[in-house]
């Protein structure tokens, strides 16, 4: 079983899509990760629906970012494909989480380092831990953020190692032009290509660069 990510030349080049899994997509500032999510996030909740989880980030901020790009989530809100949920420093995190998933819906958390900044490593982790089990019966797709560098690199391993899935995502500058790569660097349930994969970002969003030639 694979889902549509949306993106242009990706599920093209999985074959299909991306399986359900707890995903982690990792990468600096700017690197375009953000925009992966959300771009991800859409497709899915034109299928299934999707539960964004924002920490510090405010739904207004979201929806603006969004929109530069031409996606308008608040149609969808209406419909209520597309949810914005604002936990406090004291919710219980595994409970929300698992009100969302039993609704077989995509969650995405925007940002997990920003949750570290309030909640202790093991309370992440666990609630990490209880997706990934609760998603056997859910089969879906969440997308987790992480900012590199904002955290213990022991802590960065250990939620690589929790999660099913890693994506990174870098961008190196060649002259004046910046070159954007992204690496899977794990994924459960498809092999994954052990290769660079060229993207940019543009007015729509996120395209695989190359398509037809790294098919």
């Amino acid at each position: 079983m694979k889902l549509k990510t949306g993106i242009a030349g990706l599920d093209e080049f999985l074959q299909g899509g991306l399986p359900p899994s707890v995903l982690l997509l990792q990468g600096a500032p700017g690197s375009g990760n953000e925009v992966f999510a959300r771009q991800v996030a859409l497709s899915r909740a034109k299928q299934s629906g999707t539960s964004y989880f924002t920490f510090m980030k405010t739904p207004d901020s979201v929806r603006e970012e969004m929109a530069t790009y031409g996606w308008e989530v608040s149609p969808l809100e209406e419909k209520d494909r597309w949810r914005f949920i604002t936990l406090s420093q004291t919710a219980p995190l595994a409970e929300a989480v698992s009100n969302e998933m039993e609704e077989h819906r995509c969650l995405v958390f925007d940002s997990l380092s920003e949750l570290l900044l309030t909640r202790k490593v093991e309370e992440v982790i666990d609630a990490l831990s209880s997706m990934v089990i609760k998603n056997r019966q859910c089969r879906e797709l969440h997308l987790i953020l992480l900012t590199e560098g904002m955290q213990d690199p022991k802590v960065e391993t250990a939620i690589q190692h929790f999660t099913e899935g890693v994506i990174t995502f870098s961008t190196a500058w060649e002259t004046e032009f910046a070159s954007k790569n992204m690496i899977m660097k794990k994924m459960k349930g498809i092999f994954a290509p052990s290769r660079r994969l060229p993207y940019s970002i543009g007015e729509r969003g996120f395209t695989i660069e190359t398509a037809i030639r790294i098919t």
